[in-house]
């Protein structure tokens, strides 16, 4: 909970310096069509929660598309079809009794199609969003470098197939028909439990559970 109050802070800050950044030009004014749909792409800045490191060190790629629907001129739903690629990014200096001073590294990707589906409410210009996201694990890595070697399996080790997350933002139109959007996500479940973490790699007693906010750029036709 710690992290996730951090990440929400931090989600918090972004906003506002997005927001000053945007300027003053909102949405047409002309009634929205009751179904369009974009294209959707970003980064996603993670970290995953219940492992022994802390920073959004782990870029990936957010992309796919959406589908809107508008049942008023401020209230609406989309669904999206997303590649998103998640995971933890980590660095440590350690004094080793067999080799001095060293670096250990800690590298994981996991790599989702994922299918947010959101409720909108426009209010003086902006667009807020929240929802959930259903996301199914494609593939994942996961690689330690330490001064004694780490053997992760990929079995014993495994991630969760499927991973449920709560999802905040808001958009802001740009120019013509492109927009920007942030979003937070953080998982429900987790996506691994405590059981299936290399030893010495993991904190606490609940597992682990990606936390990410991401920038993305919408096309809308």
């Amino acid at each position: 909970m710690h992290f996730m109050r951090k990440g929400i802070a931090f989600l918090i800050v972004t906003i506002l310096v997005t927001v000053h950044l945007y300027g003053q030009k909102g949405f047409d004014d002309e009634d929205p069509k009751a179904f369009n749909g974009g294209l959707v792409l970003g980064l996603n800045f993670t970290q995953i929660d219940g492992d022994t490191y802390f920073g959004y060190h782990k870029v990936g790629l957010n992309a796919g598309g959406v589908v809107y629907v508008h049942f008023t001129k401020v209230f609406g739903a989309s669904m999206e079809l997303l590649y998103s690629q998640k995971g933890s990014r980590g660095e440590n200096v350690v004094e080793s009794p067999y080799i001095g001073t060293y670096v250990t590294k800690y590298f994981m990707n996991v790599n989702y199609v994922e299918v947010p589906l959101t409720l909108h409410v426009i209010s003086h210009k902006f667009d807020f969003e929240g929802g959930v996201a259903y996301a199914r694990l494609i593939n994942s890595k996961e690689w330690i470098q330490s001064d004694q070697p780490v053997v992760t399996d990929p079995d014993l080790n495994r991630f969760n197939t499927s991973d449920i997350d709560y999802v905040f933002g808001m958009g802001r139109y740009i120019y013509k028909r492109l927009y920007a959007n942030i979003r937070f996500e953080y998982s429900i479940t987790s996506i691994r439990s405590p059981d299936r973490i290399p030893l010495g790699y993991g904190y606490g007693n609940q597992g682990q559970f990606n936390n990410l906010f991401c920038l993305r750029l919408m096309y809308m036709f």
